[in-house]
């Protein structure tokens, strides 16, 4: 260990993935505003047609989400975070490319949201069943924490980011930016000597559909971990929605500059950095299962300051909005992420981590389509009370789940 660094900071390699993720994380968030802006903008696409690409992005997360969890359970889970941001950087890399020969088409696009959705799968599961690994049980929610303040704090700095490279090179160019984000996380990933737990990948191959069934069961017959699931996915599908119609709301109703957006959003993004720095914090505060009603309680409600403001003033409340959603939705998302990974074995956990999240990866590529409808059939303002209405439904299963006694994790079971 490294003397004079605290908790999990004195881990190198805990360290090498810190650096990893916050490198590529800055890179996403100027493709995740570049290529709908390039869509909007260059190729002029329809309410409609930004909602289905925002759906290309999220569809492989719902198709390959389950078996992805069985087959880092499979692989090293480094070597799967490696290949993930390699095939990242080759696809977006192909956008700049594309636009400069003069042949970047909207169908293009949908491609590349398809196939870096699918990597960005292998990437989510293998990353979090890997921590463990890297740093102490007592150190997991600080951990958790300090991963999540580097992945909002680049949420903050890559909006604006984003804005003034559109507003200087234009939305194509600017996702080059992305492309080289992925290969420096590659290359600190490679750096990381532990390549998985002990035992992973050993003994004889069950088929696919059996170890996938297995870390369902686990899900189900866990009452904390199906609650969290089904309010995750409830939130995420509203929540989502909404945030894909407020892009176009802001771009085409309050007409905003892509740099005046870059600008809502980044202000919004410190909700999600403060709300990560504070989260082990109110964890020890508090208790890990009240924290996670807590954070999920207020993450719920944050969504009616967006949707309630009339045009005129539509900038600011989204920004109020979002920063007040960051606040608790850390606090959810650490809280669970360390919950999960206290009370699951770790042979299971690429399939439990897949199966908790997989009402969330449903929900997203839903979430694109029906805002893009709803935008369409009843406006954009009337999509945005949509999410909201839907998304405080998300509150309903974490009270009655039991988390609020839940003040410690259980002992960790047998698999």
């Amino acid at each position: 260990m490294s003397a004079g660094l605290p908790g999990p900071w004195s881990r190198p390699d805990y360290r090498r993935l810190w650096f990893a993720t916050t490198t590529s994380q800055i890179g996403t968030q100027v493709s995740e505003l570049a290529i709908p802006l390039a869509a909007i903008s260059l190729l002029h696409a329809s309410t409609f047609e930004v909602g289905v690409l925002a759906a290309c992005g999220y569809l492989p997360i719902a198709v390959f989400g389950l078996p992805a969890g069985a087959l880092v359970d499979r692989l090293p889970r480094r070597s799967v975070l490696i290949a993930s941001d390699i095939c990242r950087c080759a696809v977006l890399a192909s956008v700049p490319i594309l636009y400069a020969a003069g042949r970047l088409s909207l169908v293009q696009l949908l491609v590349v949201a398809l196939l870096v959705g699918t990597f960005t799968v292998f990437f989510d599961v293998a990353y979090p069943t890997l921590l463990p690994d890297l740093v102490d049980r007592s150190e997991l929610a600080r951990a958790n924490s300090r991963l999540q303040i580097s992945e909002q704090a680049a949420a903050v700095i890559g909006p604006g980011l984003a804005g003034w490279l559109i507003g200087v090179v234009g939305a194509p160019l600017a996702v080059a930016a992305d492309s080289l984000s992925y290969l420096g996380s590659a290359g600190f990933i490679g750096g990381i000597r532990q390549r998985g737990s002990p035992g992973q990948g050993v003994g004889p191959r069950r088929p696919m559909r059996t170890q996938i069934a297995e870390g369902i069961r686990f899900v189900v017959a866990s009452r904390p971990l199906r609650a969290i699931s089904l309010a995750a996915g409830i939130v995420n599908l509203f929540g989502r929605m909404l945030v894909i119609v407020v892009l176009i709301y802001l771009v085409r109703d309050v007409g905003y500059s892509a740099t005046a957006i870059g600008i809502v959003f980044s202000i919004g993004a410190v909700g999600f950095v403060l709300g990560a720095a504070l989260a082990d914090r109110v964890i020890d505060r508090v208790g890990l299962g009240p924290a996670i009603v807590l954070g999920g309680c207020v993450a719920s409600a944050s969504f009616v300051l967006i949707a309630a403001p009339a045009p005129g003033v539509a900038g600011p409340f989204v920004a109020l909005g979002m920063f007040v959603y960051g606040l608790g939705a850390l606090t959810f998302t650490v809280g669970n992420a360390t919950l999960r990974q206290l009370i699951t074995p770790a042979e299971l956990l690429g399939r439990v981590t897949s199966s908790t999240r997989f009402l969330v990866w449903v929900a997203q590529p839903v979430a694109g389509v029906l805002g893009g409808w709803l935008g369409t059939r009843i406006g954009l303002h009337g999509a945005l009370w949509v999410g909201a209405i839907g998304a405080s439904l998300g509150v309903v299963p974490l009270l009655t789940s039991g988390l609020v006694s839940l003040r410690e994790a259980p002992a960790q079971p047998a698999a």
